[in-house]
């Protein structure tokens, strides 16, 4: 009897130990059954959601994650439990406040059932943080469109994937006419507001699917996927025309110049982006306020 005694006994132990690290988690942690329901949440689960405890014991998964469907959610739990699984979701509070969370997820049986045990991290403020230093790494600070170095990575990524489908791409480059002018006479402030302004006008007049970047100081690049030589002229023409019309605040009319050329087959970024440098080039020479393309001429 002492001895049955000292094992009920060390089982209490074990399972006040249990409840207490369950409860005290600095961690969120619940205990799900295999069709989606809370068997078991910690209070600070049930923070984390903004629910009473007992309004999450009510819940299914799929009330809650908002980047899985019910079936989606169900297969996963599936494969939890053979294999576990690390998890990054997004989940719905109680106030509708969306949250970014990881999971750490095991299968286990308890009491003669399958359960999945779930070790839940709100990890939305270094989401932010990564979001924010990825923002500072990859776009322009002053026009907030992507930068030099960005561009060039996405520039990779289209000539690839031009290379595999068989489809082709064309570049934009244009170029702010005597901008040193107007810094001169209304401050780089005045500057400032003319370069926004211009990425602004440039930004409504080309597709979604198209990437404007600032290349430096005042030139500026425009990837468009798909689109051929002609296509590209037609909206580099648009855009000479936008920005010669449109009168900005406190200064008046600027003008820009621009460069159009098209992916060769086989062609690198280096060569693309001389060749459309060159067009540029000639624009400039030939009066500014104007598109050369490719074919430009002698």
């Amino acid at each position: 009897m002492e001895k049955e005694r000292k094992v009920e006994d060390l089982i209490s132990d074990e399972l006040a130990l249990w409840r207490i690290l369950f409860e005290q988690s600095r961690d969120g942690l619940v205990v799900l059954e295999m069709d989606g329901s809370v068997y078991r949440a910690n209070q600070r689960y049930s923070d984390m959601l903004g629910y009473s405890p007992e309004e999450t014991a009510k819940l299914h998964v799929w009330d809650w994650d908002i980047q899985f469907s019910k079936e989606e959610i169900l297969e996963l739990l599936r494969v939890v439990d053979t294999s576990g699984a690390h998890i990054e979701t997004q989940q719905r509070r109680k106030d509708g406040k969306i949250i970014d969370v990881e999971l750490s997820n095991n299968g286990a049986f308890y009491k003669g059932k399958k359960l999945i045990f779930c070790i839940v991290r709100d990890v939305t403020e270094r989401k932010r943080i990564e979001e924010k230093i990825h923002r500072l790494a990859t776009t322009d600070g002053l026009t907030g469109i992507v930068n030099r170095q960005e561009f060039n990575r996405i520039l990779e990524d289209e000539l690839i994937r031009s290379s595999r489908y068989g489809t082709t791409l064309s570049l934009i480059m244009y170029d702010l006419d005597h901008f040193k002018d107007i810094n001169d006479h209304f401050g780089h402030d005045g500057g400032d507001r003319v370069l926004r302004t211009v990425v602004g006008l440039v930004n409504d007049s080309i597709r979604s699917s198209d990437v404007q970047a600032r290349w430096g100081g005042e030139e500026f690049m425009v990837l468009l996927p798909q689109s051929g030589l002609a296509a590209a002229e037609r909206v580099a023409d648009k855009l000479c025309e936008t920005i010669a019309q449109h009168q900005f605040a406190g200064i008046g009319a600027v003008t820009a110049s621009f460069g159009v050329v098209e992916l060769k087959p086989g062609e690198n970024s280096d060569s693309l982006e001389k060749r459309v440098d060159d067009a540029l080039y000639r624009a400039k020479a030939r009066g500014r306020n104007r598109v050369e393309s490719d074919d430009g001429g002698p």
